[in-house]
């Protein structure tokens, strides 16, 4: 007769993080308000094409209004895809405790500060509030991701 047959043995599983803190879990939420605010931006964008476009042919580019135009949309769309994508991505990443999103997530917003503040005065009145609310809700995602209750959520296995 043969002896019972030994159990499996249970599949190793580091600690779980657990349920991401109400700092991280409203870091994540204003990530996607930050998100809206670009899309209503660009947006806004869409409906002062002509200031744009007169911008950029103002410059020297030597373009014509309508590779202005082109450049302009090319541009925008560009942007914005691949703006939203890497956002998407970063809140994903962020909620589910990957401190390298924390970390990517930060330094990309900081390098963003520091370049878009000298351009704000250059901006038409109604930009510069998207931009002033986009930047203080950047600020305030990196305030919430460094919380003390976020450093230990990020740094569990």
């Amino acid at each position: 007769m043969e002896p019972f047959p030994a159990s499996p043995e249970p599949e190793y599983r580091p600690d779980a993080k657990g349920p991401a803190p109400a700092s991280v879990q409203n870091a994540v939420k204003l990530i996607w308000v930050g998100v809206a605010v670009g899309l209503l931006s660009t947006v806004l964008s869409i409906l002062f094409v002509d200031d744009f476009v007169d911008q950029i042919m103002g410059s020297d580019s030597g373009l014509s209004e309508s590779q202005a135009r082109a450049a302009f949309y090319l541009s925008l769309v560009i942007t914005t895809i691949i703006t939203v994508a890497l956002t998407a991505l970063f809140a994903y990443f962020i909620g589910k405790g990957a401190n390298w999103a924390r970390i990517v997530y930060t330094v990309l917003g900081v390098v963003g500060l520091l370049f878009t503040l000298p351009a704000i005065g250059n901006q038409p009145g109604l930009f510069v509030i998207f931009t002033l609310v986009g930047l203080a809700i950047t600020v305030v995602t990196i305030f919430l991701l460094f919380r003390p209750e976020s450093n230990a959520y990020f740094k569990k296995a």
